[in-house]
């Protein structure tokens, strides 16, 4: 088990990935623990740093940081239209993409996070079920998204604890070894009333450092704000466990293009340059 601690996304990133390059056999490891301070902030260098890491993805055919952020959370409609177009408008759309493209693979994350099916075949929304129990403000630990199918209510028992949302989904997935098995297991929220922040933590069966980990550090830094910023919290740290973490070679996996070990070193060279020049005073975003 290994603990990298840093206090922005694009800095975990990095520590991560020289760490893999550097002192894990074969570029990989296993249980390797990220803990993000402020997730939500970025620095000069940490922007210039994005810029590297997002440039050198899209030159060799993979996608942009920002476009694998959102598979995690709709940024973009956030801005636009609030909460209501987070739970409306992005699920109506992607609803109509799904319909056009079978394997429904495209926003997977951010879908099972909005739109789930319970037992009697209902419809619902987990994150606004989650968010209404972390706005009451009455428990610091039962806020998960990620363990399976959602409970039974009962009438001895009331509405169960835990807010559901199985990202891993066994009725799916378990018949499926790679591609399209999702590698985000399992989000657990929580809120810290001391100091009145929401704290979020993530599980991934697998972490992919050089075509995934920094936009899913963004995406899950975006989903982290959406929580507390619409439950009136301050913004706590974000905690990654990578249960498998590699650093890979190639693109998006479509075998257009690829990237080898030398390109990554030369991209480390260059952000190592970048954090020993330029400032790291916090700028919000």
């Amino acid at each position: 088990m290994s603990l990298i601690q840093t206090r922005t996304a694009p800095e975990a990133w990095f520590e991560a990935t020289r760490f893999l390059r550097r002192e894990c056999h074969d570029n990989e490891t296993f249980d390797l623990f990220i803990q993000i301070a402020e997730p939500t902030v970025l620095s000069a260098a940490d922007r210039s740093v994005y810029n590297e890491v997002d440039a050198f993805l899209t030159s060799f055919g993979g996608l942009s940081l920002d476009t694998v952020a959102e598979t995690i959370f709709p940024n973009a409609d956030y801005i636009r239209g609030g909460r209501d177009a987070v739970f409306e408008t992005y699920p109506e759309r992607m609803q109509r993409i799904h319909e056009a493209h079978p394997d429904r693979q495209w926003g997977c994350y951010a879908m099972r996070i909005l739109r789930q099916t319970d037992l009697t075949g209902k419809s619902f929304n987990p994150l606004k079920d989650l968010l209404n129990k972390v706005e009451r403000r009455n428990y610091k630990a039962c806020y998960e998204l990620g363990r399976g199918r959602p409970l039974h209510e009962t009438e001895e028992e009331g509405p169960a604890l835990d807010g559901d949302i199985p990202i891993y989904d066994p009725a799916t997935d378990r018949k499926v070894y790679r591609g399209h098995l999702p590698c985000l297991s399992h989000v657990s929220i929580k809120y810290d009333k001391r100091n009145d922040q929401v704290r979020l933590n993530a599980t991934y069966r697998a972490h992919h450092y050089m075509q995934r980990a920094l936009g899913n550090f963004i995406g899950l830094g975006r989903l982290l704000f959406f929580v507390a910023h619409e439950a009136g919290a301050g913004v706590g740290p974000l905690t990654i466990n990578a249960t498998y973490a590699k650093l890979d070679t190639g693109s998006d996996g479509r075998g257009e293009s690829s990237w080898g070990y030398r390109d990554i070193d030369a991209l480390l060279a260059r952000c190592e340059s970048i954090y020993a020049t330029e400032t790291r005073e916090m700028t919000y975003v």
